[in-house]
């Protein structure tokens, strides 16, 4: 072979690679473009769970305040239906006397 003849395919080679690495590199610039893409939406999900965790402390701060109350709204709750049983027994009683049934 003469050198013309090795410069040719030598330089066919080298267009050969350059073809596979332009190839290559549009490659790995769409695999970085989805990963990009992944980034992002991992990025807004873990905002979203910061958020919702946010939440979920103040509902059981929430919680914990009402089940802390309850007791008092009990002993409070069993007053009142004294008071309106009394009041009702009471009315009962002077309408009975009332109408001589007493």
């Amino acid at each position: 072979m003469s050198d013309p003849e090795v410069l040719a395919v030598r330089l066919e080679a080298l267009h050969s690679d350059m073809s596979e690495m332009k190839t290559v590199l549009n490659k790995l610039s769409d695999a970085l473009t989805k990963l990009a893409l992944i980034e992002q939406t991992q990025s807004q999900t873990t905002g979203s769970l910061e958020r919702a965790f946010k939440t979920l402390e103040k509902i059981e701060a929430r919680v914990t305040a009402l089940e802390l109350a309850q007791p008092k709204n009990d002993f409070a709750s069993t007053w009142v239906d004294r008071i309106i049983t009394g009041t009702v027994g009471f009315a009962a009683a002077i309408i009975a006397n009332q109408f001589g049934l007493m």
